[in-house]
């Protein structure tokens, strides 16, 4: 029987696998999807808290924020409070370039599902994904909350 650290080990591994072979029917880069998907679930942000939250450089995030809008995944826009500065957010062919990509690695990865486990062997993914919901519980989830100091990845 595994140990706990030989099952962290397994998990985060297969963790590891399973995102990088679902990413391999992508269309746009990580880092274009990242900053897509962290706009998304948390509204507006400018340049520079986007770079903090992906804990990259202010100038790395401008030039992903740039191939951004000429792909007319974000607009630009005034901040409320600071005149000086703009808010970058996601539009709506944003959101519909991120749910298509979401779609194809969910699609490629039920087609996974389906040709490769066994009828009785949905149950037992089932069953292990309920325990990494926990696990991830226990861990305390990232999600939500007050973004200041944390560098988030996203789902992406």
């Amino acid at each position: 029987m595994d140990s706990p650290a030989q099952l962290a080990h397994r998990l985060r591994t297969s963790v590891g696998r399973l995102v990088r072979a679902t990413r391999s029917v992508d269309r746009m880069s990580p880092t274009v999807g990242a900053v897509l998907d962290l706009l998304g679930r948390h509204g507006a942000m400018t340049v520079a808290d986007l770079a903090a939250c992906r804990g990259v450089r202010h100038q790395s995030m401008a030039v992903s924020v740039e191939e951004l809008l000429a792909n007319g995944y974000v607009e630009r826009r005034p901040h409320p409070v600071d005149g000086r500065k703009k808010l970058v957010d996601v539009t709506a062919l944003g959101r519909e370039a991120l749910e298509a990509e979401s779609s194809r690695r969910e699609g490629a990865l039920a087609e996974a599902i389906a040709g490769t486990l066994e009828r009785q062997e949905f149950a037992e993914l089932a069953r292990g994904l309920d325990l990494i919901d926990v696990l991830v519980e226990s861990l305390g989830d990232t999600r939500g909350g007050d973004l200041a100091g944390q560098v988030l990845s996203g789902s992406w």
